[in-house]
This record gives structure tokens, sequence and C-alpha cells, in this order.
């Protein structure tokens, strides 16, 4: 009480007083200090998952907390939706305040307010205030502080949070003792610039996030990112939560299911949880409901209701707020259609480049939701790549040398989420647009195939003809180039059956869509014929390509450019299946008709030159097959260089007729370079290069050296088995080699062993008629007689 008389004006600070005037008499009442009770929790730490695992980033937290420097003060958890950063960091929140409680620090006997902590000891040695800010708001973050004010002041709301939150940080600054503020579900750096807890020898802060912005590295933060559960973190997982609910699954079943839901934690516990409310259901069954394209994730994950671990998302909604932020980011608008074509192509390697192509930009700039009038550029799509990337909805591979080498990969799940949510209409537009950029990028020819831009880009081909189910990649004039190009490529690395199946899936659909006569369905069937040669079934292939030509002669003409594919495959053919002089003649009809073009090309006449000599050579005309040869070499070297693939096949040619016609030492003189050219351009196991080994080793045999012959061929044949497959008639052509130097060589037994060998394995593989096996019977036959003779 105080009473005073005759006094001015006074100013003093909140609970203070001042007087100017005469003081009567004064009584002060002392109340004790408030003394919170440490270790104190303000906020709800989530509690912790069933079954929990520690990740590589729950080591690193506790080495930090442990460790005497404060530099940084602050760890980044950054990573998508559903990795589980806030379980990482509610289980290093709860070990910390267990380990305090389980101290019983006495703060009536050690006053912390007033005496500093042991300077040797790690700063965070015990801990007396954690804090969990659910921070995803501003509001959320100032309301938590205010709340932390509160608590250890043990004052009574003022109404002003603000105020409140701001006078949290700086008794954070000033204290002497040891905290821990966590931050989780950050949106980006940004939602941070004024409440960012100070830097402290006793404070440390923990920030969740999904944003990648380089902002969060900084001298004083180090960013961790949380990734997905390594295949057998998945499968202890699943086991474990299954176990407990009596339900005893086989590993490797697991182990699908969670390569199907790609390791991601929250999928994982998600379907644990449905496969347990379901008890009928077996892992199998479940896995086919994921597989169903008819189904959403929604259908086959549990509902809001019923979420496991205090979960506050489904899978399908984990990444709904992010893509709205993406799409608020500038360039407004384009994040989304963006991820609509994503989602359409491989999970794991998207050729950066097609985000940039000139049908991308177009796309985007007719999709984009909202946002500024001028058209975007490539520029912009980028930033809107990056945009997808700081949010942890995609991410990107190492920065090779070309913009060819980096690559976008995505969640399996947020593809099929995005995708989900997409108009059938837009998802068709997407499925068109994706097209044109791969077709963008996708360079020329088919001897890149087997690198990692090759192996991508039919990657994403096959994903978006998976998606592609109302036929928006054909129209009235036939299939988009991407589907043939995959096809080119199928073949090109080897997918003989691969391909087969997608180019009998691109004729039923030319059927349905254009008719049995439209010159795109013709077209497959001739591709189609030609897989199957490769198959072995030659007689039947040609049989087809004949029927083929005619159709298309009828139809279209002698010099249109189907025709011209197909009766150069014929002839090819016919001389695989022995029949050389009606290969020379159907090459001499298609060297008539190149000829006879407006605008010939001359590599066609080139290649279609090359080819007939070759079949001259195996009809016994090498004396004219020569010279042509001399000239096809000149000529592809004059157009397209030494090493061009089709340089190098005719490089190869020009060395076999020599070799008929007993020039071995010249022979051997092309192909020694030859093959290291090939080896240089393709690498030592390209099919063509390993052709060119066998045929170097055949000219050494003729040469005269026999062991070298027999050393090269042995070593050649596990690669031929390995490059081409072992039923393959390169790989049986080679054993059937192999065998005919070694009996050469004297060691006729182990010939003849090896030839039988052979002979029941290409009639096995390829059937008894084909000419491959009537072949090696017929040397084996020879070889008898021989032996006989000879007896």
């Amino acid at each position: 009480m105080l009473k005073v008389s005759d006094t001015g004006s006074a100013h003093a600070e909140p609970n203070g007083w001042a007087n100017s005037g005469y003081v009567e008499n004064v009584t002060v009442v002392v109340k004790e200090a408030f003394r919170p009770q440490w270790p104190l929790l303000v906020g709800s730490v989530p509690v912790p998952a069933s079954q929990f695992e520690p990740r590589e980033a729950s080591s690193g937290l506790r080495e930090w907390i442990d460790s005497a420097d404060t530099t940084p003060s602050t760890m980044v958890l950054c990573g998508m939706g559903g990795v589980g950063k806030t379980q990482v960091a509610a289980d290093f929140a709860a070990d910390m305040l267990a380990k305090a409680r389980s101290q019983k620090v006495d703060s009536a006997s050690v006053n912390t307010d007033t005496q500093p902590s042991d300077p040797v000891a790690s700063p965070l040695a015990r801990v007396d205030l954690v804090v969990w800010v659910t921070a995803d708001r501003t509001e959320h973050i100032v309301g938590t502080y205010a709340r932390a004010w509160r608590a250890v002041t043990g004052l009574s709301p003022s109404g002003d949070a603000d105020d409140e939150a701001a006078r949290f940080l700086s008794w954070l600054a000033t204290t002497p003792r040891q905290w821990l503020v966590v931050l989780d579900d950050v949106p980006d750096v940004g939602a941070l610039r004024d409440w960012l807890p100070p830097r402290t020898a006793g404070g440390r802060c923990v920030v969740t996030t999904r944003s990648k912005d380089a902002a969060w590295h900084t001298e004083h933060r180090a960013r961790v990112d949380v990734g997905l559960y390594t295949p057998a973190m998945s499968r202890r997982y699943l086991q474990n939560v299954l176990r407990l609910q009596g339900r005893e699954q086989d590993a490797t079943h697991l182990e699908r299911l969670a390569d199907d839901l790609g390791h991601l934690p929250l999928a994982l516990a998600q379907a644990a949880a449905y496969l347990c409310e379901d008890r009928s259901l077996t892992v199998a069954q479940y896995r086919a409901l994921l597989a169903d394209r008819t189904l959403q994730l929604a259908d086959v994950l549990p509902d809001d209701s019923s979420l496991p671990d205090t979960q506050q998302h489904t899978v399908a909604a984990a990444w709904h707020l992010s893509v709205q932020r993406a799409n608020e980011l500038a360039p407004v608008g384009l994040a989304s259609p963006l991820l609509t074509v994503l989602c359409l192509l491989d999970t794991h390697a998207v050729p950066m480049a097609t985000i940039t192509t000139p049908a991308m930009v177009h796309y985007l700039n007719t999709q984009r939701l909202s946002g500024r009038q001028l058209p975007g550029s490539a520029h912009h799509a980028r930033r809107a790549l990056q945009i997808l990337r700081r949010l942890s909805l995609v991410n990107l591979a190492p920065r090779g040398t070309d913009e060819r080498d980096d690559f976008i990969s995505m969640h399996q799940l947020i593809q099929r989420a995005v995708r989900e949510r997409v108009q059938p209409s837009d998802l068709n537009t997407a499925v068109r647009a994706a097209a044109d950029a791969l077709e963008e990028v996708w360079p020329p020819g088919v001897d890149y195939a087997d690198t990692a831009t090759g192996r991508s880009l039919m990657s994403s081909a096959e994903h978006l003809i998976a998606h592609d189910t109302a036929d928006a990649l054909w129209d009235a004039q036939g299939p988009h180039r991407v589907l043939t190009r995959l096809g080119l490529q199928l073949q090109a690395t080897g997918r003989r059956d691969q391909g087969l199946l997608h180019y009998r899936s691109m004729l039923r659909t030319a059927r349905r869509l254009l008719g049995e006569n439209a010159p795109e369905t013709l077209f497959l069937r001739s591709d189609i014929a030609g897989l199957q040669a490769e198959d072995g079934d030659v007689p039947a292939a040609v049989k087809e390509l004949q029927a083929v030509l005619a159709a298309q002669r009828r139809l279209l003409g002698d010099e249109h450019a189907h025709v011209l594919t197909t009766l150069n495959n014929l002839a090819h053919w016919r001389g695989v299946t022995g029949d050389y002089a009606g290969a020379v003649a159907e090459y001499d009809r298609l060297l008539d008709t190149l000829q006879r073009l407006p605008t010939p090309s001359d590599e066609d006449v080139l290649v279609t030159r090359r080819n007939r000599a070759h079949y001259m050579t195996q009809c016994g005309r090498e004396a004219e097959a020569l010279p042509e040869l001399r000239t096809v070499v000149e000529g592809t070297t004059r157009i397209s260089g030494p090493r061009h693939p089709r340089t190098m096949v005719a490089r190869n040619a020009l060395a076999s007729c020599l070799g008929r016609l007993g020039h071995n030492e010249e022979a051997i003189e092309i192909l020694t370079p030859l093959l290291a050219d090939q080896q240089t351009v393709h690498g030592e196991l390209h099919s063509e290069a390993l052709i060119t080994r066998a045929n170097l080793a055949q000219q050494r045999g003729k040469a005269g050296h026999l062991d070298e012959a027999v050393t090269e061929l042995t070593e050649l044949v596990p690669l031929f088995i390995t490059v081409f497959g072992a039923d393959q008639v390169r790989t049986l052509t080679c054993r059937t080699v192999l065998a005919e130097w070694t009996w050469r060589a004297g060691k006729k037994e182990s010939a003849r062993a090896q030839m039988e060998n052979v002979a029941d394995h290409a009639t096995r593989a390829l059937g008894p008629h084909h000419h491959v096996t009537t072949d090696v019977r017929q040397i084996l036959a020879y070889w008898s007689a021989d032996a006989g003779t000879a007896g």
C-alpha cells in the first residue's frame, strides 16, 4: 500500500512505481518468487510410432547434442512428406526430456537461473525446457511461444501474443537454462524470419520441413536429409507390426510389398494397419489391390478415422498441401501441370532436358492455373521444377557433364496421388505433351540406346504408354513417334521379347483405330515379322513379309517409304534362310527403286549396295562384290566418317569378302583398327564389337594362326551368351565357329562334343528345321563321313 501527496507526473517501468511528491507511508507485501517445475515441456510431443525405426538422422542428432561445439545451433531435418521427419524429431525430444527427468535436478538446491552450467560439459548435458511447436502457420508459432513465456514466468495472459512470443525469444537469449525448441513442419525458411530461436551456448533448435531451400544451410544451421527406409528396415518394420497382431508373414512377400510402397514409412504404416484391420487379406492379395489401376489409394489404405500412430494425413493427402504451396510460388500456376507430366514418366530417371523443350513450355502455358499473363519460357519451366524440388515433391540427380545426363526422380506414391487428382481429359492432354517432350529430346538413331539417357527415355516411354488409357498417343495418322522410338530401342538393346509384345500391342490398337489395311497397320506387321525372324522363325517371317509387301505395293505404290523398308527386310531375311540369290535379286529391285526416286538418299543407296554385295559374296560372286564394297566403304567414310556405325559395318563386310577370297592378311589389317574403333565408340561388349572380334578370330585362323583363333573364340562364347542370350542365333553361330576351328586345330573329339552340344541346343531353342540347326547337323555328318573315309 502506498499513500502520497502533492505529487506531480512520474513514469515507471511495468511492475514498478514512481513518485515526484511526498511519501507518507509504504506497506510492501513480498510474495514468494515463481519457480517452474524443471524440466518443463511446452507443447505436445507426438506419441512415438509403433516399432519406430531409428534413422541415420537420429544418431546424427544425438552426436550433435553430445558435442561441446555449439556450431551449428540448429539442425534442419528435410525430406518429402511421409518419410518420418516428425517421428525422428519427436523421438529425439522425448529422449532428451526423459533423460532430464531421470536426473531429478533439484531446482531449489541448484539455482540454475543464476548459476551457469559447466563450460567443459556438453551445452545440453541436461535439458531444462523442451518446446514443441507445430510450425505450419505463423500463428501457431506465436501461440506456442506465448504459452512458453507464461510457463517460464508464471505470468497471466496479457492478451498480446506477439509481445509474449517476442519476450520468450529474449528470455531464450539470456537464460542460463538449457533448452531445446522443435519447430515441426515449417513451410519454408521465410516462415521463421522473425521467429527462429537465438543462438546461445545452452540452446538448440530442431526444424522439420519439406523445404530444401539452400538458405537452410548456413554457418549456424545444418541440413540433414531424411530419406526412405532401406529395404531391410522396411521388411523389419512390417514383420514387427504384423507380428504384434499375430500375423506372421513371409519375408519375401513383405519385401515385395515394401517395393510396391516405395519404402515410404507413412505408407508402410498405413498398409500394415490396413492388413491388421482386414485379417482375411493376404499380403499377395493386398499387393494385387495396390496394383489395380481401377482403385485409388484411398480404397486400399485406412481412412482418416483409423490412421495408425496418431497420424494426421492419409498417404493420398500427405502431399496435397505441398502441391498447393508449389502453385502459389512464382512462377505461379506452373508447378501443378509440370507435376502432372512428371507423374506419367519414369519414377527414377526422367531426363532433365524434357522440362525445357518447346513442347513442355507450350503445355505449361496452356495449362497454368493462374498467374502472369505473359507467356512462360524454358526459364520459368526450370523455376517451376526448382519449386517442386524445394518442396520435396521431386528429386534431382547429381549434375552431369551434359543436361541430357541430369535426371528427375519422383516417388511412385506421389505420382499415383497426383494422377488420381487429375481429371481424365487433363491427363490425356498431359500424356500427349509428355510424349512430345520425350520426342524432342530423343536423339536420332539407336547407338546411344544402352546409355543412362537411352535407358531413361525408354523407361519413361514405357511408363507413359501404361498410363495412356484413352489412346491419347494415337491419331488419324497413326501412333505417336515415341511409340516407334521405343520399339527401335527395345530391339537395339536386345530386348526382343519386350519389343515383340510392344509391337503386337501397337498392332492391336492400329487395327482397332485405323483398320486392317491402313499404312501404319501394315508397317507394324512388317516390323513384327522382323522380330519373329530374330527369334528364329525366319521362314514364317519371310512369308509374312511377302504378304505385307504385296498389300503395301497395291495400296501405296512401289516408291513409298514403307514399301522400301519392307522390301529391305524381306531381302535380308531371305538371305538369312540361305536363299542368297533371292536376297541379291530383292536388293537389285530395291536399289533400282531407290535410284529412281526424285531425291535419292546417298546413305540408303550405299547401305543397300553394301547389303547386296554381302549376299553376293555368299553365293560365290566375291570377285564382283569386292570392288563394290571398296566403293561403299569409300563413300560411307566420305559422308559419315570412319567411325560412323554404317561405315564400320561396311568395313567389316569388306574384310569378310577379302577373307573369302583368301586375302586374310589384308582382312586382318582392316579388322584390327576396326575393332579398336568399335570398342572406343560403343564399348567392348557392344554387339558389333563382339561380332568383329569373332570375324577377326576367323581371319587369323585362316591365316594359319589356329591356336589364336581357338583361344579368342573360347573367350568370346561366354560374352555372346551374356550379351545376346544362350538361345540366340549369333551365340549358337559363335559356338559353331569355335567347334569348327577346334576341329581344324586337330582337337577333333573336343570339337565333335562341342558341335553335338550346339546341335542339341539349337534343336531345343530354334527348332529342328531352323537353318542353324540344319547347318550344324550337316557339319556333324561331314565330320562323320570324313572320319569314316580316313578309317
